[in-house]
């Protein structure tokens, strides 16, 4: 251990405030910023059900009041992945019914207010159908943006298979198409965190073989995903 006591200077973390904002459960979180005092949260609820929420949070992180919540899936969400598509649209993957992988498209304005566009529910609280991109298992995601309509996700398929998938996602939500898809790892592809190094590389940190720790790269364009490194 260091002894130096200047070199804790600076790091000292305090807890400002706390809410509980679901009282039944709150699984496989996905939380991004829609402004600079709104944020939208995609979670597991009660039954393992999908909802998207809005908070605001005030800067200093004093306050934080529940907005709006939607319950954009009403048999399954878990595996959360919510990125931003343009100013106001969001993209979400995450496991849907018998952990089969989905992906599904919201509006959220400044205000908070979600308006569903591409979703499961979509019978019950608007919009059309969301994509289901892989029919047998769809776990473990991580969504990450290429271009301004290029979408890839990491994610775990049938048995622990890890996969690349790319998809065309439209600016305003409404349509989602898959482009490609690699089978970048035959043993096991489990935890994904999928992150972009420079305007075509991409760097994706996973669980293996054996569960073993694995970074792989990816060099990822409009048409084509393919394995650059490997360890």
């Amino acid at each position: 251990p260091i002894n130096d006591a200047s070199a804790n200077e600076g790091t000292a973390i305090t807890k400002v405030e706390s809410k509980e904002h679901d009282l039944l459960h709150g699984l496989f979180n996905s939380l991004v910023q829609v402004d600079s005092d709104t944020y939208a949260l995609a979670y597991s609820g009660n039954n393992g059900d999908g909802y998207i929420s809005t908070f605001t949070i005030s800067a200093d992180g004093s306050t934080i009041t529940e907005i709006e919540s939607l319950e954009h899936d009403a048999v399954q969400g878990e595996h959360n992945s919510l990125v931003q598509v343009d100013s106001d649209t969001y993209a979400l993957a995450y496991t849907g019914d018998d952990n089969d992988g989905y992906i599904s498209t919201f509006d959220i304005n400044s205000a908070g207010n979600i308006t569903p566009i591409k979703v499961q529910n979509h019978a019950v609280i608007g919009g059309t159908a969301n994509l289901e991109h892989d029919t047998t298992k769809g776990e473990f995601n991580s969504l990450v943006q290429v271009d301004s309509d290029t979408y890839a996700l990491a994610y775990t398929g049938d048995a622990n298979v890890g996969y690349i998938s790319t998809f065309n996602i439209a600016a305003d939500g409404t349509t989602i198409t898959e482009i490609t898809s690699l089978e970048h790892d035959t043993d096991n592809g489990t935890y994904n965190s999928l992150v972009q190094v420079d305007s075509d590389t991409y760097a994706l940190a996973y669980a293996g073989d054996s569960t073993d720790g694995y970074i792989s790269t990816f060099t990822i364009d409009t048409f084509v995903a393919t394995t650059t490194t490997k360890k």
